[in-house]
């Protein structure tokens, strides 16, 4: 145990080793000399296709600013600055083109540079091609939805506000995760809205196989119109001032609030906006919920194409700022043997990371591979059993963790407490209402094992 935690140390310590970028403290930092601490926060965005930081970059490189002069670099830079019409590019290009040892030299960095990082490249590694959003998603059936109860003071007293609120809906179609992403006035419905969301119940969602699933950071907004009168006006006025606000932080590039910009446009708080072309401008940002919630519509298909790559590309650099959803749903995607970049190696090292931070749905996944997989590098029951167990703290009869102790109990000779651990399983899904073919196939799989 203590070589494990020790080995997770280590893991969690090269991961905090990556830059966490936004452009508004990159371009501080260099503004204020400290090019060392602005590098790496600019490479970051520069490879994400953040114009500017692309153009201070190749500055850095042709004037030795905080790292080695080096022209040949200064000038991919900038003409990929250049290509996407950045105003100061055509000045220096012209001027490092004559600085060139060697013109063939020069165009060979910026081909190689180009590949990775020019519009092309990023156009078709990493951008999506928006459509329209559907609000009605068909993998979600709702039972019973009800209302916030509001207090007499906002129900009556002519009270208006909104709030748009994320949750998860779980393998049991219960709602989990719940929080408030965007409110006017703060606060003033958040503890109501959370309470009706709570009490919220969809029929199970299931994956394409009819397998229990869990659908994350689903939204809602709710808003409380009063009639017109002195009270009602003045809302609207400070209401539409509060995002006048956000939109001109938008506009100034302060990723969050980007962010926010387009959560509302998405949600229909703001209108006449395209939602994925601020999704896009706060991802490139290097804000990593934009960058999820980019891979979910680019996982979905709703709201931009459907492009599993891009979805996995995006995943990655949230995932890899420590980010555990964005880990988990990485490790979803590269654990579907129809996906091309199906690698269960790399999902199990993403599971690692959403489970280090407590995530459960991670703990789930990963301890089931680590019990079940075919896998000999990767297959692991005692620390199944250490993951599941830990998974128990938080929910204590969760039919999938314990399966998964069942199969690894049996995997290490305890056959028959392993056939109970299967059994409860069982049970517990069907008092959850869950989908039981995988958990009666499991029970029958290993019974008929022994009886071979």
């Amino acid at each position: 145990m203590v070589k494990l935690k020790y080995g997770l140390a280590l893991l969690m310590l090269a991961l905090s080793s990556k830059a966490v970028a936004d452009f508004p403290t990159a371009r501080s930092l260099f503004e204020q000399q400290e090019y060392e601490l602005a590098k790496p926060q600019l490479e970051t965005l520069a490879e994400l296709g953040h114009l500017e930081a692309q153009f201070l970059l190749s500055r850095m490189y042709a004037e030795g600013l905080g790292v080695d002069k080096d022209i040949n670099l200064a000038y991919a830079w900038t003409l990929i600055a250049k290509d996407r019409d950045h105003p100061l590019a055509d000045k220096q290009y012209k001027k490092l083109r004559t600085q060139l040892s060697s013109r063939l030299e020069g165009k060979e960095v910026f081909a190689s540079l180009d590949s990775q990082y020019g519009k092309t490249a990023l156009d078709s590694r990493l951008y999506p091609t928006a459509n329209r959003y559907v609000a009605y998603d068909r993998r979600i059936k709702p039972i019973s939805l009800p209302e916030p109860e509001f207090p007499n003071y906002i129900a009556r007293a002519g009270v208006s506000a909104w709030a748009v609120v994320h949750y998860d809906i779980n393998e049991d179609g219960t709602t989990s995760n719940i929080q408030i992403a965007a409110s006017y006035p703060v606060d003033t419905i958040s503890e109501y809205v959370r309470s009706a969301i709570a009490n919220w119940r969809f029929e199970p969602p299931k994956d394409l196989y009819g397998e229990p699933m869990r659908l994350e950071m689903q939204s809602h907004t709710f808003k409380v119109k009063a009639e017109v009168n002195s009270k009602s006006r003045k809302f609207d006025r400070e209401n539409e001032e509060y995002l006048n606000a956000i939109i001109a932080a938008a506009k100034a590039e302060n990723a969050k609030y980007q962010y926010l910009y387009a959560l509302l446009a998405e949600n229909g708080v703001i209108a006449g906006t395209n939602p994925i072309d601020w999704y896009l401008q706060a991802a490139i940002n290097g804000y990593p919920a934009a960058q999820y919630r980019l891979a979910q519509c680019l996982v979905s298909g709703n709201g931009c194409d459907r492009d599993p790559s891009k979805a996995v590309n995006w995943l990655s650099i949230s995932a890899d700022g420590g980010d555990a959803k964005a880990a988990f749903l990485l490790a979803q995607e590269l654990l579907d043997s129809n996906n091309v970049n199906y690698d269960p190696h790399k999902a199990a090292f993403y599971l690692e990371i959403a489970a280090l931070k407590e995530y459960m749905p991670a703990i789930s996944e990963y301890a089931a591979l680590l019990a079940m997989s075919n896998n000999p590098t990767l297959r692991d029951p005692q620390k199944a059993i250490r993951l599941a167990e830990q998974g128990r703290t938080i929910d204590a009869n969760n039919p999938n963790l314990l399966s998964t102790l069942g199969v690894a109990f049996i995997e290490l000779g305890q056959q028959g407490r392993g056939e109970s651990m299967l059994r409860q399983a069982l049970e517990e899904a069907k008092k959850r209402n869950w989908t039981i073919q995988s958990f009666e196939d499991l029970l029958a799989d290993y019974q008929v094992a022994v009886s071979n």
